[in-house]
């Protein structure tokens, strides 16, 4: 069975662990838990290696306590929130392994877990946010909710459903009531974690314009580029720009990391996912780890160059399309 409230934590010294390069729903999860349960059990928020700038902010705005790169000893559980997967600790995925204590996980990816027993997990793929399954659980173990840890819950909902452009009516039956809860505007909320794009940024979001190779699959159009950083948002360019799918990711000392993104509305409408018909056939192909949700998801892998994996991709996509048509489409690149 699987994880039914937050009772099995009552009484021990937790850490609440965030993925690396924590995001806004992430550490809205962790600082959500930690503030509701206040007198129930001791806690500590952990972020391995960083955070994006998003979180920075939020964090800032709301004074919420963390630690990053926290020391594992002198707690008797780890509560892994966002994150299935050992490696998506970053450099702390060896003292998953290690840790003696007992783990539990919240997340809302893909199902198949390596960091806690099933009776210490709740993993609900089809959630919009891990918010929301905190949410969920904190109502089930008839804690209080203080109005910051509404409101952490409402701006985690608001950042991983990209503003509600992948919500369903249950996360609008959450923020209903997390709103009122949190007494705080949506304007509001939304300030706390905004932040303007630095130099660097859209930099990359500009060289990946340039760089981009661009192909045709069936009705699809797909954009991939090699670039340095800022993969993910680069690859978010690209599809505001006019892909239908886009790729992107650069290989660094024998590593290599893809960034996937694609237009929900048109998604819908043909039923590919990329974490599904993408990454996760990507990565039992070229090895390394593949996942996230249908419309942002993530390649790492091993390599000196990232193009084998890029135009893998492109192959899969082909292939999503081909096996829909029922025939053997080619791939068209433009020059």
């Amino acid at each position: 069975m699987p994880l039914k409230s937050f009772s099995p934590l009552y009484g021990r010294r937790i850490l609440i662990l965030t993925h690396a390069g924590c995001d806004v729903d992430a550490l809205s999860s962790a600082a959500a838990i930690h503030f509701s349960l206040k007198g129930k059990a001791r806690t500590i928020i952990g972020i391995p290696e960083h955070m994006n700038n998003s979180s920075a902010a939020f964090a800032k705005n709301l004074k919420l306590p963390f630690t990053v790169n926290p020391s594992l000893d002198g707690f008797d559980a780890l509560l892994c929130v966002d994150f299935g997967r050992a490696v998506m600790a970053g450099s702390y995925g060896d003292k998953l392994d290690s840790f003696r204590g007992e783990k539990f996980l919240i997340d809302h990816h893909s199902a198949r877990q390596d960091i806690a027993p099933q009776k210490n997990a709740l993993v609900k793929s089809n959630a919009i946010s891990t918010t929301e399954i905190v949410h969920d659980l904190l109502k089930a173990s008839k804690v209080k909710i203080q109005s910051r840890a509404y409101l952490c819950i409402a701006a985690g909902i608001i950042s991983d459903s990209s503003s509600f452009m992948v919500a369903d009516h249950e996360t609008f039956s959450i923020m209903a009531e997390v709103m009122r809860g949190a007494k705080a505007s949506y304007a509001q909320i939304v300030s706390l974690f905004s932040v303007e794009r630095d130099l660097s940024e859209k930099v990359a979001c500009l060289k990946a314009c340039r760089r981009c190779r661009i192909f045709r699959s069936g009705d699809a159009v797909v954009a991939v580029a090699d670039i340095g950083a800022f993969e993910a948002d680069a690859a978010g360019a690209l599809v505001r720009v006019g892909a239908d799918i886009a790729f992107c990711g650069y290989s660094d000392k024998g590593s290599v990391r893809v960034s996937g993104r694609l237009n929900n509305a048109w998604a819908k409408r043909n039923g590919i996912g990329l974490a599904k018909d993408v990454f996760a056939p990507l990565a039992k192909e070229l090895g390394g780890e593949g996942g996230g949700h249908a419309g942002a998801a993530g390649y790492n892998g091993k390599g000196e160059s990232v193009e084998p994996a890029l135009l893998k991709c492109v192959g899969l996509v082909n292939g999503f399309f081909s096996k829909k048509a029922g025939n053997a489409s080619q791939v068209k690149e433009y020059s």
